[in-house]
C-alpha cells in the first residue's frame, strides 16, 4: 500500500456553468434531456464557429486544429496515444452535460435549467459555448423546436471548500459579467476527501461500462477502479497540455483487489436517445443504484471524488455515469 499511496494523478481544470433557459411557449420535452441538449448544442455551435460549407468533414478539414468545433464536438486523436489507449479513433470530450431536472410539460415563462462542465483547456472556448447555448435556446428544443431564451449563467466558484455562484452572464443584457476561474481537480487533498472504511456510491444517471466488450453491471471494485484511471487519464492526455502522467498505476489496481464490494444493488435502466446523424433511435442504457465498498479507501479517496465530477463510462457527455460517494460510519 505505500508504494501505491505515493501515485500522483495528473490535476485537471474544470468549469462549471449553470444556463436558466426560459421557455417562450407551452413545451414538452424528455424526461432525460441529456441527449438531446448534447445534440442541439453542437449544432449551433457548428454554425456560431465553422467558416466551411455545410459538406465539409471536420475530419479533414484544414483549419480542424484551430477550430472549436471539433476540440468540443469531434476532438480528433491528433497524435499517437499511450499503449492502452490505441485503437480510439476519437478522444474523450472536454465537456458533460448534466441536466438538473425530469420535468417533462413547461409552461410558457417556466425556467429549465442545466450544467455543462468543461474541463482543460477547452475552458478557454467558455465563450463560444455561452453563444452556442443562446443560439440552441432561439433554435428551439425538441423534435418540436420549442423556443427558449438563455436568462442568464452562473459559474461555480469554489474557495476553500467554500461554494459561490456569480453571475458569468446576463442574457437580456447580452453581456459577459466576470472571467471565471477552473477549479483544478486532483491538485491537492482536501479534508473533504477523507473516506471511511465503507462507503456508498450512488450511482444517480445511466451507467455504462463496457468489460470484455459486454456492458455489464457485474464487477470489481478493481475493474471499477481501472475506468475511473482511464477516465482521468485520457481527459488529462487529450487536454491538458504538458499534464504529468504516471502511466505506471499498476499498483492502483492491486490494492484495489482489497476493497470489497459489501452491498451491490445495481439495476439496468433503459432510455432511447435520437441520433440525428444516424436518423434512428438509440438504446442508450445503463445502471443506476448502489455499491457499498468496505476496505482501506484512503488511497483512492482523491479519485472517487475526482470521477464524481468527471462521470464515468459511455455517454458521460449526455450526463451519463453521474455519482455520488458518502460516507457509511
Amino acid at each position: 500500500m505505500s508504494t501505491q499511496s505515493r501515485y500522483t494523478f495528473p490535476a485537471i481544470p474544470y468549469l462549471k456553468i449553470r444556463f436558466q433557459l426560459i421557455s417562450l411557449e407551452p413545451a414538452h420535452l424528455p424526461a432525460y434531456k441529456g441527449s438531446l441538449l448534447r445534440g442541439a448544442y453542437g449544432h449551433a455551435l457548428r454554425k456560431t464557429v465553422c467558416i466551411m460549407p455545410p459538406k465539409q468533414l471536420c475530419e479533414h478539414c484544414m483549419v480542424r486544429t484551430q477550430c472549436a468545433y471539433p476540440k468540443l464536438f469531434e476532438t480528433f486523436v491528433e497524435h499517437d496515444p499511450p499503449p492502452f489507449m490505441r485503437g480510439l479513433n476519437t478522444a474523450p470530450r472536454p465537456y458533460v452535460f448534466e441536466p438538473l431536472t425530469t420535468e417533462k410539460n413547461f409552461n410558457k415563462g417556466d425556467t429549465l435549467e442545466f450544467d455543462l462542465l468543461v474541463f482543460g483547456d477547452a475552458i478557454d472556448f467558455y465563450p463560444y459555448l455561452i453563444y452556442a447555448v443562446s443560439q440552441m435556446a432561439g433554435n428551439g428544443l425538441g423534435r418540436n423546436r420549442y423556443p427558449f431564451r438563455l436568462q442568464a449563467a452562473w459559474w461555480q466558484q469554489t474557495r476553500a471548500d467554500e461554494i459561490a455562484w456569480p453571475m458569468l452572464y446576463d442574457g437580456p443584457g447580452e453581456k459577459l459579467m466576470a472571467t471565471p476561474t477552473p477549479t483544478r481537480l486532483l491538485d491537492t487533498a482536501s479534508p473533504n476527501d477523507a473516506l471511511a472504511q465503507t462507503v456508498r456510491l450512488s450511482f444517480l444517471t445511466p451507467t455504462r461500462l463496457k468489460f470484455r466488450n459486454e456492458l455489464t453491471i457485474e464487477f470489481t471494485f478493481r475493474m471499477l477502479l481501472f475506468k475511473m484511471i482511464r477516465r482521468v487519464l485520457e481527459l488529462a492526455h487529450f487536454h491538458v497540455p504538458g499534464a504529468d502522467i504516471d502511466w505506471e498505476f499498476n499498483s492502483l489496481l492491486v490494492a484495489a483487489d482489497n476493497i470489497a464490494i459489501a452491498e451491490n444493488t445495481l439495476k439496468w435502466l433503459d432510455w432511447q436517445r435520437h441520433s440525428n446523424r444516424q436518423n434512428t433511435k438509440m438504446m442508450m442504457g445503463g445502471f443506476t443504484g448502489d455499491l457499498v465498498l468496505h476496505g482501506d479507501l484512503a488511497p483512492f479517496s482523491q479519485l472517487l471524488r475526482a470521477c464524481e465530477i468527471l462521470h464515468i463510462g459511455k455517454g458521460t457527455v449526455f450526463g451519463n455515469g453521474k455519482f455520488i460517494v458518502k460516507n457509511s460510519e
